[in-house]
């Protein structure tokens, strides 16, 4: 006991201490809400060595920090992850051949900027959760219908303890921004080499404007305008997809937003994704352990400036 007390008192000044069932509860005193981010982490990976877990709330004016015992939790691996991340990478092959006809140099062409923006999102997730050595969020690749939509998009389901908001936003972001960064390299490609098909398989909206500059039969062209859709959708505030994620950190979430995405997917021709997505509506259940600090100034102008990006993005090369 004396030990955590110690290690509580280090980064905050307490005012009262209740024993609880498998813990402690800490009344906080704070004059700066704002110093109790960088506070929190501190403890948290300090206090966590000893096998317990912090939890900060606001409960009416004051703060309460609760400390209980870690629960060991065995790591599941999910075979429906795994069947579905080969299935998604099925249905873009199949959708290239059924709109190409053959395999060649074009259907590849066609599928590289889609399998790019697939790969990096899924091992950009991976490699967040194990440098961090923290529970890897549940992400279930959803599969295309081969001729029409190549593969849907990502759903997260995940069910454990985020840090923060900060937190929960690098989660969702990174692996987003990786997927976009490697869909806009193919778009630049497409600007140095051509690989023609005989007709436009796409219908980019603003293309028309654009003539002098991209070849729209180009089918590295036509590949990342269907990732740029894509990612589009996954930008989308709706729980359980990567934009409902990066909404929820900024504390905007609600079931108005939900509905207007699935909507807005429905529209697009991603119905079995906004399907997944009511599905999976209460299968998240993410707690922020620091509850009280707000998302970073400087994550909230990223957020920002990417929401334009795919926007600008999508009203050029965005598909249905």
């Amino acid at each position: 006991m004396e030990e955590i007390e110690a290690l509580v008192k280090k980064y905050f000044n307490v005012e009262d201490l209740v024993y609880i069932e498998n813990g402690y509860e800490f009344e906080i005193k704070c004059d700066e809400p704002s110093f109790l981010k960088n506070n929190f982490i501190s403890l948290y990976n300090e206090i966590k060595k000893l096998e317990y877990v912090p939890k900060l709330e606001k409960l009416g004016s004051k703060y309460i920090l609760t400390i209980t015992k870690k629960t060991e939790k065995t790591p599941k691996h999910n075979i429906y992850q795994i069947f579905l991340l080969l299935a998604s990478f099925g249905t873009i092959l199949l959708d290239g051949y059924y709109k190409l006809g053959s395999y060649s140099e074009l259907m590849i062409a066609y599928e590289a900027p889609i399998l790019a923006m697939l790969i990096l999102h899924e091992a950009s997730k991976y490699m967040i959760f194990y440098f961090r050595k923290a529970q890897r969020t549940a992400s279930y690749v959803i599969p295309g219908i081969p001729g029409i939509i190549p593969m849907m998009g990502f759903i997260n389901a995940k069910s454990g303890e985020t840090v923060n908001r900060d937190a929960m936003f690098d989660e969702a972001f990174y692996p987003f921004i990786a997927a976009l960064l490697g869909v806009i390299i193919f778009l630049v490609f497409s600007l140095k080499v051509n690989l023609n098909f005989q007709k436009q398989l796409a219908e980019p909206f603003l293309m028309q404007f654009f003539h002098g500059v991209f070849n729209s039969k180009n089918l590295f062209l036509e590949g990342s305008a269907v990732g740029i859709t894509i990612l589009f959708i996954n930008f989308l505030p709706v729980t359980s997809l990567d934009g409902g994620f990066l909404i929820s950190s900024l504390g905007k979430s609600s079931l108005v937003l939900d509905l207007l995405s699935i909507i807005i997917m429905s529209f697009l021709g991603y119905f079995v994704l906004a399907l997944a997505v009511i599905f999976v509506q209460n299968v998240r259940t993410t707690e922020l352990l620091d509850s009280v600090s707000p998302l970073s100034k400087k994550r909230k102008i990223v957020y920002i400036i990417s929401f334009v990006i795919i926007i600008a993005l999508f009203a050029i090369f965005g598909t249905i």
